[in-house]
């Protein structure tokens, strides 16, 4: 690319981006072991910091301002974005460039412990996007089909989808090892994940700045500021690449113990017949899934085994959350409960939601219709409310939950009326039915309340090993009938299902 280039348009920018991700995706993928030592000059592209730009405003982070106090609003209006990113881009090729802390929020868990959020300052968000644009192509090739989470193509539904495929009928893989790598984005040590990315990365400013973002440190909410010795703040844009980056080493280690059971076409079943296990490990991040067909004791030893690997890159388990549990006692994965039941004369497995997920959303509705927002229009609580159900509705409309919904349609129901009836203590009910029901839905200025009984509850088809990415689609058809994205990767389905996880 020509760095010296002006700043071309979004478009263009986006085209000329998108060639190279497919080049670095083409030359990692024909060369296992290839190190790329030129990347410097494409991170400070003006294409990638453009592209950087675009995809860091777009999203609602962008509204909230680091240490130094800077969104978004006050680039565009105050700063102008092309000088912005004129004046950044001169920063990082003449060296000056510097990760600022990250400004620390601590965000509450279900279980009364606390989550460690680190924002970066909006500058350190383009660059941190930059460097994933380049980098991200690379060690996606590296990465194996059983991490599904913050990759592009993958997402929870697919981890799913292969956890029922094992769990079901004729795999019956009918013992579960749940697992939870405790505080992963905290622990992660910096050691070990350079050395992972070194493996690719030979880059020697690329690396320290990577190592920069690694070691930026972190201002407290009593505005102490202290230094970071392990871990990749969790907020931050390539934290999650990072992350996956440094649990590349426990996939592998499962990768080749399924490589060496699969080693011909009926090697699993000759090792069970000789009384020994065969296993298959799904991970979702830090949420881990080994699915185990043997006996108890056996899937026992695994457990032990998972946690003497997990030990050995820096990481613990987390004791409350990892077990050993049958598929007909059920267990909950990515707020789906995973439990098979008889039918019939046969048995299959099901996908329901869990009670912590249904509690989980009530408690947002009645929050929204409490009478504390009494003073709000009736339309903007309806968008408000219709928002989170459809993304709430989007992520599970693939579990069989059509009692579910149709329980949450009429709570929510019952919840928007009653907060009717606090809003016009004074008017009746035939008074409210003619005002604000139409065809008994409830809506305002063209607003109606959104009813989840009506979403469409389908079975989300396993797509296998291979999932197109924007990178692959000359080897991976993404039109085909087995690796087809269109289904469920429309903007408005992949907006919803974000919401609902965020």
């Amino acid at each position: 690319m020509n760095t010296g280039a002006r700043l071309p348009g979004l478009e263009e920018a986006q085209q000329r981006v998108l060639h190279v991700q497919r080049k670095l995706h083409e030359w990692a993928s024909n060369d296992a072991e290839r190190g790329f030592c030129d990347l410097w000059n494409l991170v400070c592209d003006p294409a990638t910091l453009l592209v950087a730009w675009s995809r860091v405003s777009a999203n609602r982070g962008s509204r909230t301002a680091g240490i130094d106090g800077k969104t978004r609003s006050y680039v565009e209006q105050s700063i102008g974005v092309e000088r912005f990113l004129r004046e950044l881009r001169c920063e990082i090729k003449t060296g000056e460039f510097r990760p600022s802390a990250v400004r620390e929020r601590l965000i509450p868990k279900r279980d009364g412990r606390m989550r460690r959020l680190g924002i970066p300052t909006l500058k350190d968000r383009v660059v941190q996007m930059a460097l994933k644009l380049v980098l991200e192509p690379i060690f996606e090739t590296d990465f194996y089909p059983s991490s599904y989470g913050y990759r592009p193509g993958r997402r929870a539904q697919d981890a799913i989808a292969e956890i029922h495929r094992f769990t079901s009928n004729p795999s019956n893989y009918e013992w579960v090892v749940e697992a939870d790598i405790e505080a992963c984005f905290d622990r992660i040590g910096h050691a070990q994940l350079m050395g992972e990315v070194r493996r690719r990365i030979e880059d020697r400013r690329v690396l320290a700045l990577v190592r920069g973002f690694l070691k930026a440190g972190a201002m407290r909410e009593t505005g102490r500021l202290e230094r970071t010795v392990t871990g990749t703040p969790q907020g931050g844009i390539i934290s999650p690449l990072l992350a996956n980056i440094a649990l590349t080493a426990l996939d592998r280690h499962y990768q080749a113990d399924w490589r060496r059971m699969s080693y011909h076409t009926s090697s699993r079943q000759s090792l069970r017949r000789k009384g020994f296990p065969t296993y298959r490990l799904v991970r979702y991040a830090d949420d881990l899934v080994v699915c185990v067909k043997g006996t108890r004791e056996q899937a026992q030893a695994l457990l032990e085994q998972l946690a003497e690997r997990v030990e050995g890159i820096g990481l613990k388990l987390k004791p409350e959350k990892t077990g050993v549990t049958h598929i007909d006692e059920g267990f909950v994965f990515l707020g789906q409960r995973f439990i098979r039941r008889p039918k019939g004369s046969k048995r299959f497995v099901y996908t329901l939601v869990c009670d912590d997920a249904l509690a989980s959303i009530m408690r947002k509705v009645k929050a929204l219709t409490g009478r504390s927002t009494a003073n709000l229009a009736l339309a903007d609580l309806l968008a408000t409310l219709n928002r989170v159900m459809r993304g709430w509705t989007g992520y599970f409309r693939y579990a069989a939950a059509k009692r579910t919904f149709s329980y949450l349609g009429n709570y929510v129901w019952r919840r928007v009326v009653g907060w009717l009836r606090k809003k016009h203590p004074q008017m009746t009910w035939k008074q409210l039915r003619r005002r604000y029901f139409g065809k008994d839905r409830i809506q305002d200025r063209g607003i109606v309340l959104y009813n989840p009984a009506a979403a469409r509850v389908e079975r989300y088809r396993y797509r296998g090993a291979q999932i197109s990415t924007p990178w692959n689609e000359d080897t991976v058809d993404p039109a085909g009938a087995r690796f087809r994205r269109t289904g469920h990767d429309d903007p408005a389905f992949l907006e919803a299902v974000q919401q609902a996880l965020t």
